[in-house]
């Protein structure tokens, strides 16, 4: 089981602060399968770099 509770995770670019994941919830019970679907840019590699996978 993976469980997140108010993930979160800012870049700074320049001047800008980027919000890759804001205040993330997500729980994935053991042997569940899913995808991680969304535009450039929307954080998916963020997420499963925070994850370590």
């Amino acid at each position: 089981m993976i469980e997140l509770q108010q993930l979160c995770r800012n870049f700074q670019v320049g001047d800008q602060s980027v919000h890759a994941l804001d205040h993330l919830d997500l729980v994935i019970d053991q042997g569940e399968y899913l995808s991680v679907m969304g535009p450039s840019g929307s954080g998916k590699s963020t997420l499963l770099n925070m994850l370590g996978l």
